[in-house]
């Protein structure tokens, strides 16, 4: 998927992105027209590392059969996670760090 960047506006491919930082949870890349670093919005990035680590959680829990008679709610609750997940990484708006 080809992300826009906020400050030249051009499109992004993945494979034209040299340079990444990660800081934490949140993960920054340069825009090759600009050199501008952007990343997701802070709030939608802590939205989706929550939906990750949801994903996770239920299937750890679902693997080593914890709670067995709670599996289908596990496996639910993982799959809102992991959609949520999906939702914000090909929608997300990005930002310029400045």
């Amino acid at each position: 998927m080809k992300h826009t960047c906020p400050s030249c506006h051009n499109k992004i491919k993945s494979t034209d992105i040299k340079n990444t930082n990660k800081k934490g949870i949140f993960f920054e890349v340069e825009c090759p027209s600009c050199l501008t670093w952007i990343r997701l919005n802070k709030t939608q990035e802590i939205i989706k590392a929550a939906g990750i680590s949801l994903l996770l959680i239920t299937s750890l829990l679902n693997i080593f059969n914890i709670q067995s008679e709670y599996s289908s709610i596990f496996s639910t609750v993982g799959f809102v996670g992991i959609l949520i997940a999906m939702i914000i990484t090909f929608f997300g708006k990005h930002e310029a760090i400045k």
